[in-house]
């Protein structure tokens, strides 16, 4: 499930751009935050299938070319993390992207029980 988050994400990310969309454009549009569309590229946030086809919609593309994998040479271009370095196998990738989201997930939650600081 997470990869396919990350994919849908970085989907979004890319078609985003090549759209010539920013966040804050796209939040707009949707009706979405900001902070809401980044937890969305960064596979932290799920959608209903009527909110996945609205986006895919406002981009001018389908729900399946939003799960549909890339290169990561176009990843790379529209400047998504995780494809950032290079990993030995797929499996080490998916290992860590996963701690990563944990790591994350810690952190948000510290954060909304305010025993962490903003700073």
């Amino acid at each position: 499930m997470r990869e396919q988050s990350r994919v849908f994400g970085n989907n979004l990310r890319f078609y985003m751009n090549r759209a010539g969309m920013n966040v804050e454009e796209l939040a707009e549009k949707l009706g979405y935050s900001v902070y809401e569309i980044q937890q969305v590229m960064d596979a932290r946030l799920f959608l209903e299938s009527e909110e996945k086809e609205q986006m895919a919609e406002l981009l001018g593309v389908t729900v399946d070319a939003l799960y549909n994998v890339l290169d990561d040479r176009s990843y790379e271009q529209a400047g998504c993390m995780e494809c950032r370095g290079k990993f030995s196998t797929a499996e080490y990738k998916r290992e860590i992207l996963d701690l990563f989201d944990a790591y994350c997930d810690v952190q948000e939650t510290l954060l909304e029980e305010g025993l962490k600081s903003s700073v």
